[in-house]
């Protein structure tokens, strides 16, 4: 029932911004890109191109709250959205957020998400809207770039939409993501970094199979310290098994300890990376890390093909594989 109520105040609320609504003529672009952390920084060259030909300084993106940190740090225009338990206090709250965000008055508005659904340009503003889609049409859409959810690789997705947004064609290798300029100075030396977390259990190692890997790295490079990342309870359980079970004194957990940017600059600064199919992993590519990826399944929507990634590749049933 709150949530019917909820619904109800904010397409009322929203209406209201709609009447209020007075079209200003600016150059400001909208970048909407609420898809998970690894997502969203695989699009970080396509961003960069964006800015160059718009010009920075109107580029806004849209993302998830807990993102926004990345994108700030790279440079952008930021608006993160969050999402309050209660539904009234929700409703209530993106009211606000978008009327904050009509205020700017965009020229462009750009849905670059990989999946593509839509939804969310409807309460956008705007006379000029293109993004990706599965289906050849959109209500919410002047233009749309039609990809094939289940064959086309995530890259090659972007190549489509960056080809119809700028008028010109692209290659993947000119799309590949790279985050190298966030940090200008080395902070971390001699480390391996571990992305132990995924968004399911069904990606990762069982705890022993996972533990034989990190002791054969510690008998291997005795003089580096191996660091486990991730975040959240899960994975800070699953950490503390898994150097319960190592007993390796190079191994230390920094799950919960650090911030996302933080991770970040462990990740860039480190020998090579070690991980699951994980937005953890999506960094190290981003940042052109050495990479191995224990890659859950044969499923190539999500693999990176490239020839300096290394990718083990398991059955899709059994994690142990």
């Amino acid at each position: 029932l709150k949530s019917k109520i909820a619904n109800v105040l904010f397409e009322k609320g929203f209406k209201k911004i709609q009447k209020d609504f007075e079209k200003k003529q600016t150059e400001n672009i909208l970048i909407i890109s609420l898809e998970d952390l690894g997502d969203n920084v695989v699009k970080t060259t396509s961003f960069k191109i964006l800015a160059d030909y718009y010009g920075k300084e109107n580029i806004y993106i849209m993302c998830r709250d807990k993102w926004e940190c990345v994108f700030q740090e790279l440079g952008y225009n930021v608006f993160g959205i969050k999402r309050l338990k209660n539904p009234i206090k929700n409703a209530k709250y993106r009211v606000d957020f978008f009327k904050k965000l009509n205020e700017l008055s965009f020229k462009r508005v750009i849905l670059f998400e990989h999946i593509g659904l839509g939804d969310i340009l409807k309460y956008i503003i705007c006379d000029d809207k293109i993004g990706l889609c599965s289906e050849i049409n959109s209500p919410y859409m002047n233009k749309v770039v039609k990809i094939d959810d289940d064959k086309t690789y995530t890259l090659d997705r972007q190549v489509l939409l960056m080809d119809q947004v700028l008028n010109r064609s692209f290659i993947r290798d000119e799309l590949r993501p790279d985050m190298r300029e966030m940090f200008k100075e080395r902070k971390y030396d001699d480390i391996i970094s571990i992305g132990i977390g995924a968004s399911s259990e069904q990606k990762t190692l069982p705890i022993k199979n996972m533990s034989e890997i990190l002791k054969m790295l510690s008998e291997r490079y005795p003089n580096k310290k191996i660091v486990l990342l991730g975040n959240g309870k899960k994975q800070e359980y699953y950490s503390k098994q898994l150097i319960e079970n190592c007993s390796c004194k190079n191994i230390e957990s920094y799950i919960g300890k650090i911030s996302l940017i933080e991770t970040i600059r462990v990740i860039n600064d480190s020998d090579f990376f070690l991980g699951y199919d994980s937005g953890l992993s999506n960094i190290a590519f981003a940042l052109r890390k050495k990479y191995i990826c224990l890659f859950w399944t044969d499923m190539t929507v999500w693999q990176h093909p490239f020839d300096d990634l290394k990718i083990i590749k398991g059955d899709g049933v059994n994690p142990e594989n």
